[in-house]
């Protein structure tokens, strides 16, 4: 079946036949609309990366380097989502850590373009977040900090007023920040404390009621939003993953902890038909892949929880729309290695993509 999928998609990319350049020239075809990005997180200037997906296999090659405006620390952040695509795929955003700024770049096809870069309003922003015209962004400061902008359709980032919200009274060590309930919410992964905590938000984005859980093992990292509330995260202390489910009033655990089996469980990725959940597991240089049977169940699909090897020092995870490849950020190799994802959710290695910049940190998909 796959062997028949590869060869009809081949057939269409060859029709197409529709062709754009690389920062070096090389010609690479741009016309089925499918991207991926990675954050370079540079020291002197931070940039997006623009690779083409292959429609037939998930390979890479690149378009363009396009400049944030603004400078990464070029090492790892600590974080997930410090790039990401809006809910209609027309724009990127992406947090400059160590200037304190967050971009929005609009996507094109054949590459992005800078359309703003702002103060963040707080120090060291590590993670962003968007909801159709709505933006918030996450600051690894003192005791962690939130910020809300309006995105205007030219790509204008405009701060809202009352959005600057401390997330504590001591350190707690922010990981991630991701809107649920079709924008209703916000929700928060705070690794410190070992707290998920949520803000209902009112209809011009303003944060009101707080809620807040305490999670069921240490160290609450990544999270990916599923359906109806649900966000799968991961806990990596113990090498787990539990699901809770974010409501109006509040939060619950549903699931979990459930033991991945490896060491340091820290990012998490969802395919969008609702099959499967992916981990990350830093130090043991592995994904752990888990079947979804419910919104409140949910299984490992082997027992030793290594459903593949990733590269050296894996710390990102980005899934296609169509559920059919999976692309993992490898830190200390500097490659992204792509993966086919089959129909029981087996992840098939199709290549390493290497010499990503030094310091890149944070992948996105479309």
């Amino acid at each position: 079946m796959r062997k028949m999928f590869i060869l009809y998609s081949i057939v269409l990319t060859l029709i197409a036949g529709l062709f754009s350049c690389t920062k070096d020239g090389a010609a690479v075809q741009v016309s089925n609309g499918k991207f991926l990005y990675v954050l370079t997180n540079g020291v002197d200037s931070n940039a997006v990366i623009t690779y083409q997906r292959s429609g037939s296999d998930g390979a890479l090659s690149l378009v363009s380097f396009t400049g944030t405006g603004g400078k990464g620390t070029g090492v790892a952040i600590g974080s997930q989502g410090s790039i990401t695509i809006s809910n209609d795929r027309k724009w990127i955003l992406a947090v400059n850590a160590a200037s304190n700024t967050i971009s929005a770049l609009k996507i094109t096809e054949t590459g992005l373009k800078l359309t703003s870069t702002v103060p963040s309003r707080g120090i060291r922003p590590i993670s962003i977040a968007c909801y159709n015209n709505l933006v918030y962004v996450l600051h690894s400061n003192e005791n962690g900090q939130i910020a809300g902008y309006k995105l205007s359709e030219a790509g204008v980032l405009t701060p809202i007023e009352n959005t600057v919200k401390t997330l504590g009274t001591t350190a707690t060590g922010p990981a991630q920040i991701s809107f649920v309930l079709e924008g209703k919410m916000i929700v928060v992964t705070l690794k410190t404390v070992n707290k998920i905590i949520a803000y209902k938000l009112d209809a011009n984005g303003v944060p009101g009621d707080l809620f807040s859980i305490e999670t069921k093992s240490p160290t609450p990292y990544g999270f990916a939003v599923g359906k109806e509330g649900n966000i799968y995260v991961s806990e990596a202390t113990q090498g787990a993953m539990s699901a809770y489910r974010v409501g109006l009033t509040g939060i619950t655990n549903v699931a979990g902890p459930l033991l991945t089996n490896q060491i340091a469980a820290c990012w998490v990725g969802t395919s969008p038909n609702g099959k499967y959940i992916y981990v990350v597991n830093a130090q043991s240089n592995s994904i752990t892949g888990f079947n979804i049977n419910t919104l409140s169940s949910f299984t490992l699909m082997q027992p030793t929880g290594i459903t593949a090897s990733a590269g050296i020092k894996p710390i990102d995870i980005a899934i296609s729309d169509d559920s059919m490849f999976a692309y993992v950020l490898n830190y200390e190799e500097r490659s992204i290695r792509v993966f086919y994802i089959t129909q029981t959710g087996g992840l098939e290695k199709i290549e390493d993509r290497f010499v990503i910049p030094a310091g890149s940190t944070g992948i996105a998909v479309k």
